[in-house]
């Protein structure tokens, strides 16, 4: 379940700024609704906050990153829940090779009535945008890794709870790259400059997301569940993730580019 622990006192006033417009004492509201789901859920998901956020674009810099991929992510899922070309291209494309759980429609939409998915994603897509914490394992840790096969090696060398965390970025990075960066991938891959193609980072992603749900730390932090969506779904995530990117990037004030 959202639970919106990661909004900022500041996002919290923006949200409350945007949404309310016949009060100004917006402190005092804040401190009301402070942990009340569904109040901050209805404000994340109004029009006019998200057309206050696609307007300022890049120049919003009182937000959090969390902030900004939460309503994103938020909006692009229930879209395209709503969208049924985007639904039946979808189960055509997974459903197009051999799968043990075919796809259908009700599978897709629990899957796009998922709040837990979007929130997860949504912390990977804020903690990513500081190039650094991408190579990173864990936080505040020396050493980076920049390749998969790298972080698999370190799998051999790492205690349980370390193994899960690696199992988590893994797929994490895998997802990134996938979601928001498939054409760069496919660039480097078509022109030899790399010999990983989009379906590399795919099969690792699903391997270890699914790796990660069956961990024993994913049951703890109740993560169990959202790990093993996004490992079956991985693909259907990575589309939603270019539908973000096509229709809140490009063409709007928010840029997002490769990482270095």
């Amino acid at each position: 379940m959202q639970d919106f622990n990661y909004l900022s006192d500041s996002d919290l006033l923006f949200l409350i700024e945007n949404y309310v417009t016949k009060r100004n004492d917006y402190e005092h509201i804040a401190n009301l609704i402070k942990g009340d789901i569904d109040i901050i859920g209805q404000m994340v998901d109004s029009d006019r906050v998200f057309e206050k956020v696609m307007h300022e674009g890049n120049k919003i810099l009182h937000i959090s990153p969390y902030f900004l991929f939460t309503l994103l992510l938020r909006r692009i899922f229930k879209l395209k829940k709503d969208d049924k070309r985007f639904i039946e291209d979808t189960l055509d494309e997974l459903n197009s090779t051999e799968q043990l759980h075919p796809w259908n429609e009700k599978k897709i939409a629990d899957l796009l009535s998922s709040t837990d998915v979007p929130n997860y994603l949504a912390n990977v897509l804020a903690l990513f945008m500081q190039t650094s914490r991408l190579y990173q394992i864990e936080n505040d840790e020396e050493k980076h890794y920049r390749y998969i096969i790298d972080m698999i090696e370190e799998i051999q060398h790492s205690d349980n709870i370390r193994k899960f965390y690696i199992y988590c970025h893994i797929g994490n990075y895998a997802l990134f790259f996938t979601g928001m960066f498939q054409e760069y991938i496919e660039h480097k891959f078509k022109y030899r400059k790399s010999l990983i193609d989009t379906r590399y980072y795919i099969n690792f992603g699903k391997t270890y997301f699914g790796l990660a749900s069956e961990h024993g730390m994913a049951r703890e932090q109740e993560l169990d569940d959202t790990l093993y969506s996004i490992s079956e779904g991985f693909e259907i995530i990575t589309k939603l993730l270019h539908s973000l990117r096509d229709e809140y990037f490009t063409s709007n004030n928010i840029k997002f580019t490769p990482p270095a």
